[in-house]
């Protein structure tokens, strides 16, 4: 579904000596054989490291999007690493004397992104895979907090939210207070959504879980997998600037958009792996995370830099979720 969306900054390229400058006060011997743009995401650059001493490559992250997040991203993949399969830090820094943008380096992960591959997966490797996805979002799900919010660099919860049907509700109210965002959605669309999530919004209060890790970027550009001797599974969750206390639907209704929403077996696979894990799932949980997915649908109408096809997708959507759910 991304494919057409535009990227929030532009993708730049650093030279080998660029980054064996860069890296020196970490790396002071490295040699730098090839740096290579690493595909996938819409707002930072990533660029795949090789090294001559070294078979394994690294990945050099720029925080350009959000530089305040290159410690909050850090203390994340600490607190995850040994529960979740996530790619290993070496050093992050605010500092950049080449470029200025904050960054992270980290060990490469060797898988394919799940949106390249999932295509061409039979229906008994898609459960496969279905069940590594669940198993991981309860490991990721598996770190509570004791209210939901963003995280400060000490991933103490700075801005409380509230979680409910209500706070859905106030949510959409706040983006479409904003005229930019009801242009691009469409007065009689508009309308049609905060009617259905007035009669719609207190489903979300039969959530009583307590707050959890959201990855709230959990989707196939963002996660690597891998074809293991057991099976597919997941190699890498990547990509956690966006990642919050919240509830297990934001993470659902993200993954399970489609087209990998729409696989046959994938929904239920995913459940099932995520319910093996010590998960838990209400009976109405996929609808709760169409509802919660609309979140994400309106955040996106009112940024300053959506350009045509997010537009058009973030239509599509919603009146698909008014008139499915």
């Amino acid at each position: 579904m991304r494919e057409g969306w535009n990227r929030a900054t532009p993708v730049f390229q650093l030279s080998k000596k660029e980054v064996e400058t860069l890296l020196h006060p970490i790396l002071p011997s490295l040699k730098v054989t090839e740096v290579e743009i690493a595909k996938g995401g819409l707002a930072n650059t990533n660029l795949k490291i090789q090294r001559a001493e070294e078979e394994q490559p690294l990945l050099l992250r720029f925080c350009v999007r959000d530089p305040s997040s290159v410690v909050r991203e850090f203390r994340l993949l600490e607190l995850v690493g040994a529960a979740v399969a996530a790619p290993h830090i070496w050093h992050f820094s605010r500092e950049n004397p080449i470029n200025g943008h904050p960054f992270i380096l980290m060990d490469w992960i060797d898988g394919v992104r799940l949106e390249t591959v999932i295509d061409r997966l039979s229906r008994e490797e898609i459960w496969q895979l279905g069940e590594s996805l669940g198993e991981t979002l309860a490991a990721i799900h598996g770190f509570k907090f004791e209210q939901a919010g963003f995280f400060d660099e000490k991933l103490d919860i700075t801005s409380p939210m509230e979680m409910n049907g209500a706070g859905l509700l106030a949510y959409a109210r706040q983006c479409l207070a904003d005229a930019v965002a009801v242009e691009r959605l469409g007065w009689q669309l508009a309308t049609e959504l905060l009617k259905f999530l007035e009669e719609e919004n207190s489903l979300l209060n039969e959530w009583d879980g307590k707050p959890c890790l959201t990855h709230a970027d959990f989707n196939g550009s963002n996660i690597l997998v891998k074809n293991a001797p057991e099976g597919w599974k997941v190699a890498a969750v990547l990509d956690w600037e966006f990642a919050f206390s919240g509830t297990p639907f934001f993470d659902f209704g993200n993954l399970l958009r489609d087209p990998l929403g729409a696989l046959p077996g994938m929904a239920d696979s995913v459940a099932s792996g995520y319910t093996k894990a010590g998960g838990i799932l209400p009976e109405k949980w996929r609808k709760m995370s169409k509802l919660t997915d609309l979140t994400a649908w309106l955040e996106f109408l009112t940024r300053e830099n959506t350009g045509p096809q997010l537009i058009s997708d973030c239509r599509d959507q919603i009146s698909k979720t008014i008139g499915k759910w």
